[in-house]
């Protein structure tokens, strides 16, 4: 058989050197190309790599910087602005940090004070609309209540406060006047209205050391009263009702235990500890810095009492009837009116806007000391210059209203202790601001944006 029958008619398998009929043959690969591809290809790669770690890079800068920033924010904010002097009086730098301490302190003690005048209130069966009223009202706690929602108003109180405390200090050292530990307790009690030598007699105990006063809270136990519509501060709540605190309509009190001294004297310490505590917490605050806080009170006490040695106990008293308007004008009216013979007492009446005027005008009797530190001392010298029977006015008063006054009796007095406290207190007073004025005091401003807001007045038991 030949070799063409033997063959099977399937076309023979292709090798990789035999290329189909027709076919491109594929391209050879070139070497000289080979080399560039591998480094293109890797030039990407690096490429890529190289923004990834620019990338990285900026990202860890970015984070650095903002960690530096932070970092000198909050040594701007601790170490640095507390270190700045807030003011300087005569040598002596108080720093923005104690200025701090001071605004905190100043709000926890109000607090206090505010929170204890509600319950007195209450424990009178007084409704919460009249107390909310009266705080609103009424110096100090009207003063209190809007400076605590004005910073700058607070801020300023307290900087002038350090300064007179400042004063206070720098006089009695130079004086040679210091206090005990007893002196501050002492100061101590008078704050919680804790008399321990009353709380020793035999009398039966009322409500008068205070004993259970309202703790201090924190600041979500109850919501906080509106401050007072002054122009610098904006009440977001007002009251419809604007009553009169009476207390005439109290329920009958319950009877209580009578104590005796030493459970007094006990429950006073359990409290005084407890009150003292909270302020600590919520000012702050260490002991040492609030017990100098009651130190400087009783320096001011010590101060007081050596300023006034010398002073008498009688005083030129004058028996006065008084009449306060807004205006000249009108002053000048009712001296016209007196002259035609009109009623004193019926002109006060009708136009006086001193406390007196339900009375008809009638001071009693006063001492010109009183009448210098209520009307001013352009008053007081044509009083005690006036014949008796003499009116006198108009005279501008320290408030700027204007006065017309009748003499009609002027005698020396012994004063009772209500008026030689008063003559004590006006003789510091004057003492402080002749200081005040003589003193080298240098503020600054770094203490502006630096006034704490805590602990915030919270009010227990209005809501």
């Amino acid at each position: 058989m030949a070799k063409r029958g033997q063959t099977s008619g399937v076309p023979k398998p292709k090798t990789p050197s035999e290329p189909t009929t027709g076919a491109t043959p594929p391209a050879k690969p070139n070497p000289r190309l080979q080399p560039r591809l591998m480094q293109s290809y890797r030039s990407k790669a690096e490429r890529e790599a190289l923004v990834q770690r620019r990338l990285l890079l900026g990202l860890g800068i970015l984070g650095a910087v903002v960690a530096v920033l932070v970092i000198g924010a909050l040594i701007v904010d601790q170490v640095i602005t507390p270190s700045q002097n807030a003011v300087i009086v005569n040598g002596d730098a108080i720093t923005v940090g104690e200025f701090q301490d001071e605004v905190r302190l100043t709000r926890a003690l109000r607090n206090y004070e505010i929170n204890n005048a509600v319950a007195q209130y209450q424990s009178f069966g007084i409704g919460n609309d009249q107390i909310i009223e009266f705080l609103q009202s009424q110096p100090p706690f009207s003063t209190w209540i809007n400076e605590s929602q004005v910073p700058d108003q607070l801020g300023n109180t307290v900087l002038n406060q350090i300064i007179d405390d400042t004063l206070v200090r720098q006089q009695a050292e130079a004086l040679g006047i210091t206090v005990t530990d007893e002196d501050i307790d002492a100061q101590i009690e008078d704050f919680f209205g804790y008399d321990p030598i009353a709380a020793s007699g035999t009398a039966t105990p009322t409500s008068e050391p205070s004993i259970t006063p309202t703790p201090i809270v924190s600041p979500t136990a109850s919501p906080t009263l509106p401050p007072t519509a002054t122009p610098e501060a904006t009440a977001e709540a007002t009251i419809d009702a604007t009553p009169t605190i009476s207390v005439t309509a109290a329920p009958t009190n319950t009877a209580v235990p009578t104590l005796n001294p030493t459970e007094i004297a006990e429950q006073y310490v359990e409290v005084r500890d407890d009150v003292l505590g909270s302020i600590r917490s919520l000012a702050g605050i260490d002991d040492t810095l609030l017990r100098r806080h009651f130190e400087t009170l009783a320096l001011r006490e010590a101060l007081t009492e050596s300023l006034s040695a010398e002073m008498g106990t009688t005083a030129p008293f004058v028996n006065a009837r008084l009449i306060v308007v807004a205006t000249s004008d009108e002053a000048n009216t009712i001296i016209a009116s007196l002259e035609a013979g009109e009623s004193f007492a019926e002109l006060a009446r009708a136009n006086s806007t001193d406390e007196s005027a339900a009375n008809g005008g009638e001071l009693d009797w006063v001492t010109l000391e009183n009448i210098e530190s209520t009307y001013g001392a352009d008053l007081s010298a044509a009083v005690a210059e006036a014949a008796i029977g003499d009116t006198i006015g108009p005279v501008t008063t320290t408030t700027s209203t204007y006065a017309i006054m009748q003499v009609r009796g002027r005698e020396e007095r012994d004063m009772d202790e209500q008026a030689q406290d008063a003559q004590k207190s006006d003789t510091f007073e004057a003492f402080l601001d002749s200081t005040r004025e003589a003193a080298a005091i240098e503020r600054f401003n770094t203490w502006i944006d630096y006034i704490p807001s805590s602990p915030a007045l919270v009010v227990q038991g209005l809501g």
